[in-house]
């Protein structure tokens, strides 16, 4: 009697996560779908010819699933011409740890629903048409650790939220219609690109604190004013250093001398002055 109650009982389970597991399958299928349905223009005729409903989506062209659980963990579409909106469906790819639109004319907004992927790493819809604002929720991401939101027309503050991510490595906004100010957390990212915006304010004056892990800094062609701050010096791992085509004005500060680890300097068009502009004029600007 044991014996066949034990045998009803794991049948039962295995019923229940098969159910699962097809529900989980069938999720995704039907998100990439409504995913599909949203695209107005697919020049090359990838998604019409090779999203088929007759197959599994595993083997789509840009979709990548994990071996664990069969779930969709990427979807790569850069560069195939597609225009249209994101669907909202496209945030029941709860598996989804890698996402790259760029390079297409995606347009609209980007949808709330996507705030649902918990497990993204990776975010690229760079050089698109993608307008609004910058969403907050782009910070609730737990893992997220590169955002790519450049060529775009987001206009708007930058959200601070979206800067509060520890895990946040990569981050790039260039060209884009983004004003106000800098959010005090960029500092903290590896790598962080605002380049050919329209920001206008002083850089803080405690930007390189002792948490900085900033190596890449590239505020070009924005309206950005005032004076570098003196204790540049402190970006201990600052390598790339970018502030042309700005309102800056003042001395340059001595101390940039002392970044030891900067390898790119690139300040000219700006109202510098001082013995310090004349020199640095002649080795690197």
């Amino acid at each position: 009697m044991g014996n066949f109650t034990f045998s009803i009982a794991l049948s039962i389970l295995l019923l229940h996560s098969f159910a699962l597991s097809f529900n989980s399958i069938t999720t995704d299928k039907h998100a990439l779908i409504s995913f599909k349905n949203s695209i107005t223009s697919d020049p090359n005729a990838i998604l019409n010819t090779n999203w088929s409903q007759n197959s599994s989506v595993c083997n789509w062209i840009g979709v990548s699933c994990g071996l664990k659980h069969g779930r969709v963990t990427a979807l790569n579409l850069s560069g195939y011409g597609l225009a249209g909106t994101v669907a909202p469906h496209l945030g029941n790819l709860t598996f989804l740890r890698y996402l790259d639109f760029s390079f297409n004319s995606f347009s609209g907004m980007l949808p709330f629903e996507l705030s649902k992927l918990r497990r993204l790493k990776v975010m690229n819809v760079g050089v698109n048409s993608f307008t609004g604002e910058i969403p907050t929720w782009l910070g609730s991401f737990p893992q997220l650790e590169e955002i790519y939101l450049n060529n775009n027309t987001f206009l708007g503050t930058i959200p601070t939220p979206l800067f509060n991510n520890s895990m946040l490595q990569i981050a790039n906004l260039n060209n884009n219609v983004l004003s106000g100010p800098i959010p005090h957390g960029i500092f903290n990212v590896e790598e962080i690109r605002i380049g050919n915006n329209r920001l206008s304010s002083w850089l803080p004056s405690d930007m390189c604190n002792n948490m900085s892990n900033v190596k890449l800094l590239e505020l070009d062609n924005n309206e950005l004013e005032g004076h570098i701050p003196s204790n540049i010096w402190k970006c201990k791992h600052l390598e790339i250093l970018s502030l042309a085509f700005n309102a800056f004005s003042g001395n340059i500060p001595r101390a940039i001398g002392n970044t030891s680890m900067l390898l790119v300097l690139s300040l000219a068009y700006n109202n510098f002055t001082g013995i310090q502009f004349m020199i640095l004029s002649s080795l690197c600007l």
